[in-house]
């Protein structure tokens, strides 16, 4: 019993000098799962470099690039005229080729870009195709011919004249159908004291034509009873599409 007691008061001392972790086997909770990571130690030394993110590409200049083509093209132009070799007049007529493959792309798009936007087709106001070029001019005369009727329902025209000038002789008969076909009442003025074919009854000048500055004739005015306004229409001969275009001219906001 004494060598015990020797024994344990020797083996207390380790006991109580060991660490936790030397003491696993005392801790019966943890059972078989007693491993335990060491703690993770603090990094001293310097971070390690970061990988530099890539650089952005650089925008493309489409002028710029143009530019250069253009440049690489006429040099290698001028080189194939100055040094005639197979080799510089392949190099040019390749970049030619290119030119125009470029065009033709460009071209093609901007066909397709066009027959899919009415916006920006231009013959849905104009038409090019025969059959829509007589119904586009088919239904511009209809409107013109009502615009012109509307419009001499409150306008009238001045016309003067010479019995003596062949261009009136001839500018006569025009106007008087023209007037008839519209509606438009003309006050035909003789310069001359005579009249004039399709107006036998002609008013004499009682200093209107000087007042208005008539020097050329036939001279032709819209009148504005209302208002008393005076617009020029015309001077000399004119043919009835040319009289009706001046016309509309003077319809404010019409376009031709």
């Amino acid at each position: 019993m004494k060598q015990l007691a020797i024994v344990l008061s020797l083996g207390l001392p380790i006991l109580a000098g060991a660490t936790e972790s030397d003491q696993w086997f005392q801790r019966h909770a943890e059972g078989w799962f007693w491993y335990i990571d060491p703690p993770v130690e603090e990094e001293t030394g310097e971070a390690a470099d970061e990988v530099p993110a890539p650089a952005a590409p650089t925008p493309l200049d489409p002028k710029a690039e143009l530019k250069a083509f253009q440049e690489k093209l006429e040099n290698a132009q001028a080189l194939a005229v100055m040094q005639p070799t197979r080799e510089n007049v392949t190099a040019y007529l390749y970049l030619q080729k290119e030119a125009m493959d470029r065009s033709q792309a460009f071209a093609e798009r901007w066909q397709r870009v066009v027959w899919t936007t009415p916006a920006l087709d231009h013959t849905l106001v104009r038409p090019t195709s025969p059959k829509a070029v007589i119904a586009y001019y088919d239904t511009r005369n209809e409107e013109r011919k009502v615009k012109l009727q509307q419009l001499a329902q409150s306008h009238g025209l001045f016309y003067f004249f010479r019995e003596s000038c062949p261009y009136c002789e001839r500018f006569s008969p025009i106007l008087k159908s023209f007037a008839k076909r519209h509606g438009f009442h003309v006050t035909a003025i003789t310069l001359d004291g005579e009249a004039s074919p399709g107006f036998p009854q002609p008013r004499r000048d009682n200093g209107t034509a000087r007042r208005l500055g008539v020097r050329t004739v036939p001279a032709l005015y819209l009148v504005q009873p209302r208002t008393r306004t005076v617009q020029p229409v015309s001077f000399g001969l004119l043919g009835p599409s040319e009289l009706e275009q001046r016309l509309l001219a003077l319809i404010p906001g019409e376009t031709l």
